[in-house]
């Protein structure tokens, strides 16, 4: 009896599960890169940093046009005669520290004076005048003899009399009794004529 039957092989070259396999892992090994991953990141937290703060400048213009708007009503809630009263106020307290500012007292001169005066010198004439370089006093003398008005000047230049600049001896002259007369002038330091600075030191 003829046999009709045959046998077919299909048997293929590369395997399937390779190729399958081979595709797989060359698509996720396309589509895994970590640079554009990253880049992705970037991009997006560009974006909404940007938003943040547009978002945030706009906040704050918000709120300073809000306090301006307050401070304006405030502002105007105050009646105009409490505003004069209240500048006036400030005028004449503005006065009142210049005027202080710029007093003077001579008596803690007069004071120290006293301390760095040797008590065989006398002064007999005293004067004194403010000028654009300072207060200036010119006080006219008499001693025994020369040397105590050298123990004067040593006086004045000492640290008991650092309050007196600029200290100049003239005119000296033996008198009938033969006594020396002599001027003397200097700048007294202005802290030490300061009203304000004496009622601090008389409140210590």
């Amino acid at each position: 009896m003829e046999n009709n039957s045959f046998q077919t092989s299909f048997i293929p070259k590369k395997p399937i599960n390779a190729t399958i396999s081979g595709s797989s892992v060359g698509f996720e090994k396309k589509h895994s890169n970590p640079f554009v991953t990253f880049s992705v990141i970037i991009f997006i937290l560009t974006i909404l940093i940007s938003g943040g703060l547009f978002f945030y400048k706009s906040y704050l213009i918000n709120q300073k046009d809000n306090l301006a708007s307050t401070l304006g009503q405030i502002k105007n809630s105050f009646e105009q005669g409490t505003i004069s009263e209240l500048e006036l106020f400030d005028k004449r307290m503005s006065a009142s520290k210049q005027a202080l500012s710029n007093h003077i007292v001579l008596s803690p001169m007069f004071s120290l004076l006293g301390e760095v005066t040797i008590p065989v010198v006398q002064f007999t004439e005293f004067n004194h005048e403010s000028t654009d370089e300072g207060f200036i006093v010119k006080i006219s003398g008499i001693s025994p003899d020369y040397r105590s008005i050298a123990l004067q000047a040593d006086m004045f230049n000492s640290s008991k009399g650092r309050m007196f600049k600029n200290v100049i001896f003239s005119n000296l002259n033996k008198d009938k009794n033969n006594k020396v007369t002599f001027d003397v002038e200097f700048l007294v330091d202005p802290s030490l004529l300061s009203y304000e600075n004496s009622i601090l030191t008389e409140a210590q």
